[in-house]
């Protein structure tokens, strides 16, 4: 094996990537935790960049593909959004440590589901399989939340283990581009709608 083989297998390691955002995740216990969310975006998509420069990943956009993914989440969401709007403004609000509906917008549905979707699907479990992609991905919520929301920070990484699973399934059956649409339309409406619908009621009052 080359020296150019061998760092490129290196690189090619899902483990090994995932090391370093979670170096960096313990490295930045300190930072604000909305800097420290998007900090942690940002190290994913580099990581990203770094595996793509090596390898190729599989992404074939098509509409019929992100029709399926955004039905999906919509299917999933709106129903928790009707009976838990109040309870999902809140574990928001609580989670990313900021009542801005416009910060929130971005950092889930441009930056954070994207990324993830991205590194964890098309990157982990095109690699390593859905069971790892999903269990990682429920490690990743602690190391977003753990170090300022520790109680929340263990029901959160139950739910993105689940959540992990049924991206993982549409990956698996439509595509990483339906995943991602899936992703973002469970993010915007479950955690965006919600913070709108009471900065909406908060203005009316």
């Amino acid at each position: 094996m080359t020296e150019d083989d061998s760092l490129a297998h290196r690189i090619g390691e899902p483990y090994l990537l995932f090391m370093v955002f979670a170096a960096v995740g313990v490295g930045t216990v300190l930072v604000r935790p909305n800097v420290r969310l998007m900090l942690l975006s940002v190290v994913l998509v580099l990581l990203s960049v770094l595996f793509r420069s090596v390898h190729r990943v599989e992404f074939t956009f098509s509409s019929s593909s992100l029709l399926r993914g955004a039905l999906l989440g919509l299917v999933i969401s709106v129903p928790m959004l009707a009976f838990l709007s109040d309870q999902l403004h809140t574990f928001t609000e609580r989670l990313y440590a900021t009542k801005d509906v416009v910060l929130l917008f971005y950092q889930i549905c441009f930056v954070s589901a994207p990324a993830e979707e991205y590194f964890f699907r098309g990157i982990v479990q095109s690699r390593k399989g859905p069971w790892v992609s999903s269990g990682l991905y429920a490690v990743a919520a602690l190391l977003y939340f753990l170090p300022h929301v520790p109680l929340l920070a263990l029901a959160v990484a139950v739910v993105m283990g689940v959540l992990g699973f049924v991206y993982a399934y549409v990956c698996e059956n439509h595509g990483l581009v339906a995943s991602v649409a899936c992703h973002v339309v469970l993010g915007f409406t479950l955690q965006v709608v919600p913070s709108i619908i009471a900065t909406v009621r908060t203005m009316l009052a």
